[in-house]
C-alpha cells in the first residue's frame, strides 16, 4: 500500500485512470478512504473522459462493495444526477448508471435527501427529452414515489422510443417504461 500511503491521492488515482487500470482503482478506493475521496473529486475534472471513467468506476464499486460508497451517497448522488445532463454521451450514460445503482441500493438515503430529488425528477418528466423522461421514470419507480402517479399515467400511451444505457431499455416505448413505473408505485 506504499504507493498510496500519503499526500493527495487525486493525481495518483487520475494516473491509474489514464492508464485504464480501473480494477486497480476499485481495489485501492475500497481500501483507502482518501483514494475514494479523490475518485469522487474527479467527478469535477475538466476532461470528460476522466469524469466518465470516475463515474464508471464508482458504479463498479457500488455494485461490488456498496457499503464503501454508502456514507458518500449525499455527495455522489446529486453530482451524478447533475452529470446526467452532460452533453458528452460517455459521461451522461455512466452518470445514469451510477444514479440508478445508488437509488436501487440506497433508496432510503436518497429519500432522506429531501423532497428536492422527487421534485427535480418530476420537473424532468415535464421538460426533459424522451430519454431523460424515461430515466426519470425509472428513478421515480425505484424510489416508490407515489406522488408521481399522475405524471406517470400521462406517459403510459406515449409510443416514442427511448434509448437508455440499461439492459432491456434500448428502443423501448416511453409508455412501456411508464407502465413498469406504475407497477412499482402500486
Amino acid at each position: 500500500m506504499g504507493f498510496f500511503s500519503f499526500g493527495s491521492k487525486r493525481g495518483k488515482v487520475k494516473k491509474l485512470i489514464e492508464g485504464e487500470r480501473f480494477d486497480e482503482v476499485v481495489s485501492v478506493a475500497v481500501k483507502d478512504k482518501k483514494a475514494l475521496d479523490a475518485l469522487i473529486e474527479l467527478l469535477d475534472d475538466n476532461a470528460p473522459g476522466i469524469r466518465g471513467d470516475a463515474l464508471l468506476i464508482l458504479g463498479m464499486i457500488v455494485k461490488q462493495r456498496g457499503e464503501v460508497v454508502e456514507p458518500h451517497v449525499g455527495k455522489v448522488f446529486p453530482k451524478a444526477i447533475e452529470l446526467t445532463r452532460n452533453r458528452n454521451p460517455y459521461v451522461k450514460e455512466n452518470a445514469m448508471i451510477l444514479s440508478y445503482e445508488l437509488i436501487r441500493r440506497f433508496p432510503d438515503k436518497v429519500r432522506d435527501m429531501g423532497d428536492t430529488v422527487i421534485k427535480d425528477l418530476l420537473e424532468e418528466l415535464n421538460t426533459g427529452d424522451k430519454n431523460t423522461k424515461g430515466f426519470a421514470l425509472m428513478l421515480l419507480g425505484e424510489l416508490g414515489a407515489g406522488e408521481a402517479r399522475g405524471y406517470v399515467e400521462e406517459l403510459v400511451n406515449v409510443e416514442d422510443k427511448v434509448i437508455l444505457p440499461f439492459e432491456g431499455k434500448k428502443w423501448v416505448p416511453l409508455g412501456e417504461i411508464a407502465k413498469e413505473t406504475l407497477e412499482k408505485l402500486s
